[in-house]
């Protein structure tokens, strides 16, 4: 068995859409999407024919926004927009165009009520605007107003008497809203006078009655002194707090049995710190009599009686401090005590004044909106009066409807277009269509871009014509062989396909001629146990065969028959055995295919089709090469996927497939296949004969 290492197995991905193939697929059926075209273009033509014709007439209105009843004289004069309000009124106005009031006015004014369709309709109205559309000019302040209508002369009747109607409605309008305007600001300037009087009096008869007076803008003289109260009460409640906590202090330094003079009041008083220098010089004396005596000398003992004498002072002296502090203590809870009655009652007071003072705000406050009122409803008075007598109709008319001389329905030329363009997407999508259910290899291009494998040859279906077509697809198969050899021993080579009658036993037997004509010695061997045939293509006899070798254990050699052409030998099947993986699975075969090789160029390997049994899959983990044939348009293109995907599971050694019994009368294979017909070329060999004497393709 060959030593060298296979390689590694290709690893392919999903194709992305193959624009060439489908525009190629396109073009061959270019036929029968032209004819759908012309039958679209015609269906088109004919639909436009039979169209009833409409006129549209047209009327152009312009619409500025009106000048508002409640504006100042210089905004009436100058009319200076406002792009949000502006929008609105447009909108508005597209509504009141399109509204039933003006289509009743409308068909009241030409009496339509009285003529068909109009007379036995329940909304003569709403059949009038049903043919009027409104659009705007951009950037302008224009309206164009279109009729549509089967009689061009009552189009242009109709859309000049909207306009009509449209600009006598806007009038209306104006006229009504500044004459309510009017009546609403005069009514309220009545109501305003009183309440402003009213207002006057009850301010004057409140400054009459109350006990105060705070001039205006000043601050009142109970807030001063509550200010001056609570200042006074946080400055004697922060010493308080001060002061607890040095008397705390004085409490646990007694309690532990510790020295008071830490404690910051004593450690600061001047007398302290001159008993503390005292006792320090004392000690230091004392420290240098003991050098010189002992503790009962009199010196010593009178040093002792002076040391005591200090501290007995600095404890007097402390205690003295502490009642001191104590004492402060006592008067700042008095003080606090005082000083949170006083601001009690500065507070009542200050709520008193204060209700009094927001009363009389109150009402110089209503007194005040009441005179503003009064006067802003005077000046809007007389500019109303201005205004209204200075402004004119917003809506103008600049051209009136003609009668149009051309229909703007049916647009013949866009039937027809949209007629064709609708044929060609049938005609385009029934191919497309067709070959997305025609699920089987139809093209040479699908091997690679659907299969994933190198297309090593497109075998013409044979006939006599295309002898020397058939010739040069073997001969190409054959180079592919001899490039994908891997080492000079003898090369395993599995010719397998998906399903029966693809012409795999055909191709191997092929293959095999050619091979052994160019002088390599080659070994056809039959691994089909179930239906084999080879020995009938060749014309020699099944038995013995390979059979005999695993179950009888003959020699190979003398098993191996030899054929009616040159350097091409075979090994039959043998008797058909009951289980046929079983012998294939066996370390026996591998053993076989080593024998081959030493005594062989090539060994050809036929195998049932994948998608019946596993056979083929067992032999291909023991073959150097192994080839896929597939049958022209024949199976489906999933089962192929699958069987090839087993195989490739099975053998890293897949070098690529043929497409067999190709219709070279498709243009579509004239690429592949050109039109000169040479003269027919025969393989060599004892009787010269063609590619196809071992059997049908």
């Amino acid at each position: 068995m060959s030593t060298t290492p296979p390689p590694e197995p290709a690893r392919f991905t999903d194709p992305e859409f193959d624009v060439r193939f489908y525009a190629d697929l396109l073009w061959r059926s270019r036929l029968l999407v032209a004819t759908a075209a012309l039958g679209g273009l015609g269906l088109g033509i004919l639909a436009g024919e039979i169209q009833t014709p409409k006129y549209r007439a047209r009327a152009q209105l312009q619409v500025a926004p009106p000048t508002p009843t409640n504006m100042t004289v210089t905004d009436a004069l100058v009319q200076t927009g406002n792009p949000i309000r502006d929008r609105q009124y447009f909108n508005t106005q597209f509504s009141v165009l399109r509204s039933r009031v003006l289509g009743e006015r409308v068909v009241k004014r030409l009496k339509l009520a009285d003529r068909p369709p109009f007379k036995d309709h329940p909304d003569g109205a709403g059949l009038l605007m049903s043919h009027v559309t409104i659009e705007a000019v951009p950037e302008t302040f224009v309206i164009q107003l279109h009729v549509i209508h089967e009689d061009a002369k009552e189009a242009t009747l109709w859309a000049n008497t909207l306009a009509d109607v449209y600009i006598e409605y806007c009038l209306e309008g104006q006229v009504e809203a500044a004459k309510r305007a009017y009546e609403w600001v005069h009514e309220r300037l009545a109501e305003t006078q009183e309440n402003m009087q009213e207002a006057q009096d009850k301010l004057l008869k409140s400054y009459q009655g109350q006990e105060f007076y705070m001039p205006e803008g000043s601050v009142s003289g109970v807030a001063t002194s509550i200010t001056k109260l609570q200042e006074d009460h946080i400055q004697a409640q922060a010493r308080r707090i001060t002061l607890e906590a040095a008397l705390q202090e004085f409490s646990d330094l007694r309690r532990r049995g510790h020295s008071l003079d830490t404690v910051p009041q004593v450690a600061g008083d001047s007398i302290v710190l001159d008993l503390n220098g005292k006792l320090e010089a004392l000690k230091l004396e004392h420290s240098r009599l003991r050098g010189k005596y002992k503790d009962a000398h009199p010196e010593v003992q009178k040093l002792l009686a002076q040391i005591e004498q200090i501290k007995k002072a600095k404890a007097s002296r402390s205690l003295q401090i502490e009642e001191g502090l104590r004492g402060e203590y006592r008067q700042l809870l008095r003080r606090e005590s005082e000083l949170r009655s006083a601001m009690d009652d500065q507070k009542s007071q200050a709520v008193a004044q204060s209700q009094k003072f927001t009363e009389l705000e109150s009402l110089k406050k209503q007194a005040d909106s009441a005179n503003n009122l009064y006067a802003i409803l005077l000046q809007k008075l007389n500019e109303t009066n201005i205004a209204a007598s200075i402004q004119n109709n917003n809506v103008r008319l600049l051209d009136r409807a003609t009668v149009p001389g051309t229909p703007v329905w049916p647009e013949k030329r866009k039937i027809a277009g949209l007629g064709l363009l609708l044929g060609l997407a049938l005609g385009a999508g029934f191919v497309l269509l067709r070959d997305y259910f025609e699920n089987t290899i139809k093209d040479p291009e699908e091997i690679e871009r659907y299969l994933h494998l190198e297309l090593l040859a497109a075998v013409p279906r044979y006939d006599k014509d295309n002898g020397h077509l058939v010739t040069e697809a073997y001969q190409t198969l054959r180079t592919a062989l001899l490039f994908g050899r891997r080492h000079e021993a003898g090369q395993v080579v599995l010719v397998t396909g998906t399903a029966p009658g693809e012409g795999k036993t055909t191709t191997l037997l092929n293959i095999a001629k050619l091979l052994a004509v160019a002088g390599e010695k080659t070994i056809v061997v039959d691994c089909d146990l179930r239906r084999a045939n080879l020995h009938l293509r060749l014309g020699v006899s099944r038995e013995p065969g390979l059979t005999d070798y695993f179950v009888r254990r003959r020699d190979l050699g003398e098993l191996v028959q030899s054929t009616r052409f040159k350097n091409l030998f075979a090994l039959t099947a043998g008797p058909l055995p009951p289980n046929p993986p079983a012998m294939l699975g066996r370390n026996f075969m591998g053993d076989c295919l080593d024998n081959l090789r030493r005594q062989f160029h090539w060994i050809l390997v036929d195998s049932p089709p994948l998608a019946s049994v596993t056979d083929a899959l067992l032999l291909a983990r023991r073959v150097d090469m192994a080839i896929l044939v597939v049958q022209h348009n024949k199976v489906d293109k999933k089962l192929v996927k699958r069987s090839l995907a087993a195989l490739r599971k099975a053998t890293p050694n897949l070098i690529g497939a043929v497409l067999n019994a190709v219709d070279v009368r498709n243009k579509s294979y004239y690429y592949y296949y050109p039109a000169q017909q040479p003269k027919e070329r025969t393989v060599a060999g004892p009787r010269r004969s063609r590619p196809g004497a071992v059997g049908a393709t």
